[in-house]
């Protein structure tokens, strides 16, 4: 990766020592505040290495950054994904950018005669399988697919998304040993999964529905529970944002028996979500304290982002405001924006949740109009050029229940403006 001083990576890492030397902190000292070790650390700090989820997190926490490292951090993560788009997988490294610096060759020759010779001793082994290396860059392609999925606009992941998938499904074409077919099974299916949660978010729901059932097949042949109930949270949502509430309940509920712990949080949330609008109240409420009993406190895994304290203030809120009591969907909102913004939510969360506080505006004893409109304005704004057929459609339907009441009142027609526009951005015929 590439890490000048003009690069996310380089302004990352002096900015990582700027905090480190106000806050009085070495590289031992801070090993021992965030309890990783030093050589971990050490590579963080030299740039040497991109720091991992768990790690930024603790770095951001100890040296009271507010969220500035981990805001950063995505951005080296997405300068990343943007190189890979001048990789060609399988094979090889660039396909772009010519010549290599002749000084850089001369102090890293060694490190590439040897690399060049690992590549020729790994092909050999594995025989009919694919290089091992190979396998590994599309497992590290989904890692960071995953890692910025919620902070990278549609056009940056649809060629990596897209072409890792068919990269997997040539490879599955080939003859392989069952182990690697195994593997390349479940990595097609999450590539598959990301394709279809794209379709979605862009409100191709015919797309999105082609990719969930295939991920699902590829989910039953490795009987993997972590990509079957990613593809349930996938087809739920489909269900609910196309009208089909007691449909989209109905999914949820199916699918958190027996699904990773690791979905059951947001499995639930989906389905109290789904029975509030379908008019289940009492059954929504249920869903709500599963959610809060469920919640995930391991490391982050491939598939949907973790769930968290800050989705379970925003689901308690779209959940409450759905049952009518916006004075208590109103503080789990604003906790919920104040968290996200602290950690770098991705813009989906934040307009969701932007819309929930909306939607609590209009169900409190007395609704404030002006408010709501202004709050689904800004869940909007959080788009900035990257249409979301969730943030939306949901804006577009508190605009109409804004419009039945109190159709004259500025903020109200400024949302609907604003709202136009975003619909136009959205491909023909979506959702939104």
């Amino acid at each position: 990766m590439h890490s000048g001083e003009d690069s996310a990576r380089g302004r990352f890492t002096r900015r990582l020592g700027e905090l480190m030397e106000r806050q009085g902190h070495n590289r031992t000292s801070l090993a021992v505040a965030t309890k990783f070790k030093r050589p971990q650390i050490s590579e963080a700090v030299a740039g040497k290495q991109v720091p991992s989820a768990n790690l930024i997190k603790a770095l951001d926490r100890v040296l009271n950054a507010g969220g500035e490292l981990i805001s950063m951090w995505k951005e080296v993560r997405l300068e990343g994904l943007r190189q890979d788009l001048d990789t060609e997988l399988p094979g090889g490294r660039a396909t772009k950018g010519a010549e290599t610096d002749r000084r850089e060759v001369v102090e890293l020759g060694a490190l590439a005669v040897a690399a060049g010779l690992a590549g020729e001793v790994s092909r050999r082994i594995a025989g009919g399988d694919p290089d091992p290396l190979t396998l590994d860059e599309l497992d590290e392609r989904l890692d960071q697919i995953g890692t910025a999925y919620t902070s990278t606009p549609h056009a940056v992941l649809t060629p990596l998304i897209v072409g890792g998938w068919r990269d997997v499904e040539r490879l599955l074409d080939g003859r392989l040993s069952g182990r690697v077919r195994g593997r390349l099974t479940l990595v097609a299916g999450q590539y598959a999964f990301y394709a279809g949660r794209l379709a979605f978010n862009v409100g191709d729901d015919a797309a999105a529905r082609r990719f969930a059932s295939l991920a699902e097949l590829y989910a039953r042949d490795v009987a993997d529970p972590l990509l079957s109930g990613s593809v349930a949270t996938l087809q739920t949502s489909i269900a609910y944002y196309t009208g089909r509430h007691t449909a989209a309940a109905d999914i949820a509920a199916q699918a958190r028996h027996g699904a990773h712990p690791y979905l059951r949080a947001r499995l639930a949330a989906y389905e109290a979500r789904a029975r509030a609008a379908a008019g289940q109240h009492e059954q929504a409420r249920q869903s709500l304290r599963d959610m809060q009993d469920a919640v995930w406190l391991g490391e982050p895994m491939v598939g949907t982002e973790p769930f968290g304290e800050e989705l379970v203030h925003t689901f308690v809120a779209v959940v409450s405001g759905r049952l009518g009591d916006g004075e208590l969907a109103e503080p789990h909102a604003r906790r919920s924006l104040t968290i996200l913004k602290a950690t770098g939510g991705g813009y989906e969360d934040i307009g969701g949740t932007y819309n929930a506080l909306a939607q609590a505006f209009l169900r409190r004893a007395r609704p404030d109009p002006e408010q709501a409109a202004d709050a689904a304005s800004a869940a909007l704004s959080v788009l900035e050029g990257r249409p979301t057929r969730t943030v939306i459609q949901r804006s577009g339907q508190i605009w109409q229940e804004l419009g039945a009441r109190w159709e004259g009142q500025r903020a109200v027609a400024e949302l609907g403006e604003r709202l136009q526009a975003h619909r136009r951005a959205l491909p023909a015929g979506s959702s939104g």
